[in-house]
């Protein structure tokens, strides 16, 4: 049954990948990229000795359980990756197909039919049921990893065996996009490892996750055991991995508590959805002219942040959607990306410029030339956000604009973003796996900070969130034209993660933000 070998431990190192970030700073959540990995360390003794202990290890914490929607110690969440199938699977690109379902439709994004399979065998035998699949996605909804994606839920119920309908509070056609959620048995949510129908299940120690042999997949699983050791103390999981005790981690490498990894290891890099942009306050005396905004697109070198303060950690992106995404329009990216000449440009046309030859800009209001100070807030617990921060207040102080940036602690910035103290801030948002942004630039939405309120940007927004997969494209180049044009936020950035294995050890790896194990099928472990 195994590909490689018959037995195996598999261990990973998760500390912030889990974290949600809204805004400003903290850890990011981060995910997988089919891409090359990168490769450190060159000496082929030094992958021998990683293959040393012929076993694979998967890290976790027994002082927590192993539910997916109630756990929250990050290692254990990572368990149930390879332990829980999951209605739909997100792919690097964003892109939605069903796993757990056979078939789903929607007329108008409201109303949502889902036909289960009903063939998929749970670790005792019996059969899922519609009404499994709906009693877990209602358990996601009040699950600190998934609730928050789900606000916009109205109901859910099971009709019969096989289907289950979901209707939303307002009309979004990519909401399969979401349902990457386990599944358990109904009526299991209180247990400390739910019965699942995934690809491997625990013992009653929980020492080892077994093959299922009723998973669709089986006969293509890597290994037929996958082994757990408990490690609880960061210094010790760092230890575990160096010494090949364990043979997988997941870092965040953007975030507070990134760790650093020698020797021979292969580095897989995740496109996720947590986004860097700057937001405005809309009554600030700079940037209530939209044409100051849009302007700050021009003034982002978004690749010098990307590259040296991130570490290539990031794509850079102009545009409100992760760039791997068949819908980012990179032509219009390019169009709209750092330019001094267009920065200098956009401002004068805004009539931001230097009226009394002193050197520094001024801003024209009411046909009388007033000084800029533009109040800039970022957060300094996160040190990649204040150098792109700095970054930023240098362009625009090498414009002619003075800039006073202010770094603030989590108390101090959050308080500063809710009492409206602020022209500008630097924030970083985790979006859902289809892109809304209706929480940030809604009128209402509790992260629209800087307070807009436009129609014509929300009709644009739910014209692209209920268009079909026909005309998605146009209906999105009409959304990121217009958020471009009135410029409420401007995007920096998409952040990455990482899934770090010994180079050789494992190979064929696709890891998504939500799915270490995506595609496990495809995985060829060698510990030998």
């Amino acid at each position: 049954m195994a590909k490689k070998i018959r037995e195996i431990i598999l261990s990973c190192l998760v500390l912030s990948i889990f974290a949600g970030i809204f805004s400003g700073c903290g850890t990011s959540v981060t995910s997988g990229e089919a891409a090359l990995p990168e490769v450190s360390g060159t000496i082929t003794e030094e992958a021998e000795y990683y293959k040393a202990d012929n076993v694979f290890s998967l890290n976790c914490n027994k002082e927590y359980s192993f539910n997916p929607f109630t756990t929250t110690n990050a290692s254990n969440i990572i368990c149930t990756q390879a332990m829980y199938d999951t209605l739909f699977s997100v792919d690097e690109n964003f892109a939605a197909t069903p796993n757990l379902v056979k078939s789903f439709k929607s007329d108008d994004g409201m109303s949502w039919y889902f036909y289960v399979d009903t063939s998929v065998k749970f670790w005792d035998g019996t059969t899922l049921t519609a009404t499994d699949a709906s009693y877990s996605l209602q358990r996601a909804m009040h699950s600190p990893q998934f609730k928050t994606r789900f606000q916009c839920i109205f109901g859910v119920s099971a009709m019969d065996e096989s289907l289950f309908i979901v209707t939303l509070n307002y009309p979004d056609m990519q909401f399969p996009a979401l349902l990457d959620i386990p599944v358990i048995k109904n009526g299991t949510v209180e247990d400390y490892a739910p019965l699942g129908t995934g690809p491997y299940m625990p013992d009653e120690q929980y020492t080892k996750l077994s093959a299922f042999p009723d998973y669709r997949n089986y006969s293509s699983l890597p290994v037929d055991t996958i082994y757990l050791k408990e490690i609880k103390e960061t210094e010790d999981v760092i230890t575990a991995f160096e010494n090949s005790e364990i043979d997988l981690v997941a870092n965040d490498p953007t975030g507070v508590y990134s760790l650093g990894y020698g020797s021979a290891n292969e580095i897989r890099s995740c496109p996720t959805t947590n986004m860097h942009y700057l937001g405005f306050r809309s009554s600030s005396q700079f940037f209530i002219n939209p044409n100051c905004r849009k302007a700050m697109t021009y003034v982002i070198d978004r690749e010098h942040i990307v590259t040296d303060y991130l570490e290539g950690a990031a794509s850079a992106a102009t545009l409100p959607m992760n760039p791997t995404s068949a819908l980012y329009n990179d032509a219009y990216s390019d169009i709209i990306s750092y330019s001094v000449k267009k920065s200098e440009a956009a401002f004068d046309a805004a009539e931001v410029q230097d009226y009394d030859d002193d050197g520094k800009r001024e801003q024209m209001v009411t046909g009388i030339p007033v000084e800029i100070s533009i109040n800039f807030i970022v957060c300094s617990d996160s040190p990649v956000k204040v150098q792109a921060a700095q970054s930023i207040a240098e362009n625009l102080t090498n414009l002619g604009i003075t800039v006073d940036l202010r770094l603030l602690s989590w108390y101090e910035y959050t308080a500063a973003l809710a009492a409206g103290d602020f022209d500008m801030y630097y924030a970083e948002v985790r979006l859902t796996n289809d892109f809304s942004i209706r929480s940030l630039l809604f009128e209402g939405g509790s992260l629209n900070y800087g307070l807009f309120s436009d129609s014509v940007l929300e009709q644009y927004v739910n014209d692209y969130m209920v268009c079909p997969e026909e005309g998605r494209q146009k209906a999105a180049d009409m959304m990121f034209k217009y958020i471009t044009d009135t410029a409420p936020i401007v995007p920096i950035c998409f952040e990455k993660s990482q899934v770090i294995t010994h180079r050789g050890v494992v190979s064929g790896m696709k890891p998504t933000k939500d799915n270490v194990f995506n595609g496990i099928e495809d995985w060829e472990i060698n510990t030998d």
